[in-house]
């Protein structure tokens, strides 16, 4: 038996959080999703020389998924709002937003964009730009937020066609849908981890921290150009 069957087969487990749990992990697998988690994983990389901050930058990402996809289940459950019309909606709405969000963030991340409308010139703008990478707890929650809502066709079939079902049966609205949300970002979590050792590590050994920072913040700024690429073209085509 092969790892995605052995998941599908977990996923119609009896048990509710294992199916929950490996529905999430076959959500996480999926191209949509991995790809905003590449682009998570590169946003929690972005500060290297602070291993703390990476790793709690991984968990609260993970966290406003679960959030996200518990919100929305909840609703669903004890609300009783409309399956199909939320999923139609999102599906539709969801990468046309997406893609051009993450393409925009990605331009001021590399500077090709400035953000003029601040006041006090480049100056200031770098001083805000540092002080959103200081403290991007709270950005990296609504990132995973945002990501978890941003549903492609196979991960609208895992969430409406196999996780709200289950939710519905047992009257779950929250644990159910939080469990699921947890392993759609675990790689992200793991990521975290491995970075905490081993990217900070080598940054140490080399001497170059600051160097690194420096590269790494470039290379979110590519990831998320990149990535907000790909949901305008998705959604476009």
């Amino acid at each position: 038996m092969d790892v995605l069957s052995f998941m599908e087969q977990m996923g119609t487990s009896n048990i509710s959080l294992v199916a929950a749990f490996f529905i999430g992990l076959m959500t996480a697998i999926s191209p949509c999703p991995m790809a905003t988690n590449i682009t998570a994983i590169a946003y929690v990389s972005r500060r290297i020389d602070n291993s703390e901050h990476t790793l709690l930058v991984g968990l609260l990402y993970t966290a406003g998924r679960a959030f996200a996809y518990a919100a929305l289940a909840s609703l669903i459950v004890y609300v009783g709002l409309n399956t199909q019309h939320i999923a139609l909606f999102l599906q539709s709405y969801g990468e046309k937003i997406l893609g051009p969000l993450l393409f925009l963030i990605g331009l001021v991340m590399l500077e090709v964009v400035t953000l003029g409308f601040i006041k006090g010139g480049g100056t200031k703008i770098n001083g805000v730009r540092e002080k959103l990478a200081d403290r991007g707890y709270v950005g990296a929650f609504l990132l995973g937020m945002i990501f978890a809502l941003s549903f492609c066709p196979f991960s609208a079939v895992l969430y409406f066609g196999m996780l709200i079902p289950l939710a519905l049966k047992t009257n779950d609205g929250l644990i159910i849908p939080s469990v699921f949300g947890i392993a759609t970002g675990l790689p992200v979590i793991l990521s975290s981890m491995l970075l905490v050792k081993s990217v900070s590590m080598l940054g140490r050994v080399m001497h170059k921290v600051q160097l690194f920072e420096r590269i790494m913040r470039k290379f979110v700024g590519v990831v998320f150009v990149l990535v907000g690429l790909y949901y305008t073209f998705v959604a476009l085509f």
